[in-house]
């Protein structure tokens, strides 16, 4: 089948670069041809005002008293993707054309089969400015098959408004099959969208560390002893959690950041983790992928992007259920799409 995937835009996240990935590579491996609908939101007015303004002034002042011309910038641009994830997208992923807004003459234009939409926070509002979209609003009565492979929430209670429940409530029951990432996704979809869902691994998961370790092979193998640490919100507490257990450990710190801040290409990213002697994260995904390359690891919990993900994958992870939960999700994607 001709599949599109709607997912987070994939700019400059490492975790939700590599989840569409292995999203991506099990679906083909299942003979199906997926391709992700390359979506690159428009810059908001209000965040984007002070470097606008602050770039008119300069080509005022150019133009005046340099005689030196040149384009005034504008609002509302198309995000970029972060140039260090450029290279492993483009060479790695089936992409559609770029676009700014879904809409239904895309589904159209492509003659697809199927929409998939997750994985990642796709249903969480507050990571999408239209959480409509990412229920197939755009898509509304077109007549195409569409299901949900390991949407997230990200938090176990309801964070929807009257309306926003309302009109998601619809969409989703318009689904051919759902599935959720997180086990208290089952019960959110069951009381406030009346749809039943299936808990089902996040798609990195079922890919097995060989398949990373093919992509972080030409990243040289550092031997020394040291901890990784992944965090994303980092505060005086997280880094004297850290410090004390490299200290115990008598370990070297390696500290690496993620989004517009991040410094590492995937494959190195994924090389840290390859390497690392103990890992500290605070990141779902680097929760993942500790998993997934067997280091032993601390977990903080990042309470304002969502706990209940950690929860539930944790709570997995230590009844030693993982691989059986990965069987369990891949016959639910085979039998979602062939229904």
């Amino acid at each position: 089948m001709k599949i599109a995937i709607v997912t987070q835009a994939l700019l400059e996240n490492y975790g939700g670069i590599l989840q569409n990935y292995a999203l991506q590579q099990t679906l083909k491996a299942i003979g199906h041809s997926p391709a992700t609908i390359d979506f690159h939101p428009l810059t908001n007015f209000y965040n984007e005002f002070p470097r606008v303004f602050g770039s008119w002034l300069k080509t005022l002042y150019l133009r005046f008293f340099k005689h030196t011309k040149r384009h005034f910038a504008r609002f509302h641009q198309p995000k970029q993707r972060h140039s260090l994830f450029e290279n492993f997208v483009s060479q790695n992923f089936e992409l559609t054309e770029s676009v700014n807004e879904y809409n239904k003459n895309f589904l159209q234009k492509n003659n697809l089969d199927l929409v998939i939409v997750g994985s990642d926070q796709v249903w969480r509002p507050n990571m999408n400015l239209c959480i409509e979209d990412m229920f197939l609003g755009f898509a509304n009565d077109f007549p195409i098959k569409r299901i949900s492979y390991a949407a997230s929430f990200g938090v176990d209670e309801w964070e929807y408004t009257p309306k926003q429940t309302k009109v998601c409530s619809a969409l989703a029951k318009k689904f051919n099959a759902i599935s959720v990432r997180e086990e208290s996704g089952v019960k959110l979809c069951k009381e406030h969208l009346g749809v039943d869902a299936t808990w089902v691994l996040d798609p990195t998961l079922l890919l097995k560390k060989e398949d990373y370790l093919k992509l972080c092979q030409e990243v040289p193998v550092n031997s020394s002893r040291f901890m990784a640490v992944y965090v994303l919100n980092l505060n005086d507490s997280v880094k004297a959690t850290y410090e004390s257990i490299a200290k115990e450990k008598n370990l070297e710190v390696k500290y690496f950041a993620a989004d517009a801040n991040a410094t590492l290409s995937v494959p190195e990213w994924l090389a840290m983790f390859r390497d690392a002697s103990y890992v500290v994260t605070d990141s779902f995904h680097g929760t993942v992928f500790s998993i997934i390359f067997e280091k032993e690891f601390k977990c903080i919990y990042n309470e304002t992007r969502g706990a209940a993900r950690f929860e539930s994958l944790l709570n997995l992870y230590n009844s030693g259920k993982l691989e059986e939960m990965r069987e369990f999700s891949l016959n639910w994607l085979k039998n979602a799409l062939e229904s």
